[in-house]
């Protein structure tokens, strides 16, 4: 778990209209992490260990993303 800790992550789809979060707190009960988006720090979600394992929906560290025009 120590490796969570401060990490970064890039949410494949926007959560509260951002992607870029970093960890805040490791609940290691729930087994759940506590994120704030990078640029709304008031903006905090809390996400699975199950879910940042899946590419998906999570990538680990700061990545862009280029949203593709319809």
């Amino acid at each position: 778990m120590k490796h969570l800790e401060h990490s970064k992550w890039t949410a494949v789809k926007k959560i509260k209209n951002w992607r870029h979060y970093e960890v805040l707190n490791i609940n290691k009960k729930k087994k759940m992490v506590e994120m704030f988006s990078v640029c709304a720090k008031k903006n905090r979600i809390e996400v699975s260990f199950d879910d940042l394992k899946d590419s998906s929906k999570w990538l680990s560290g700061w990545i862009e993303i280029v949203e593709e025009c319809a």
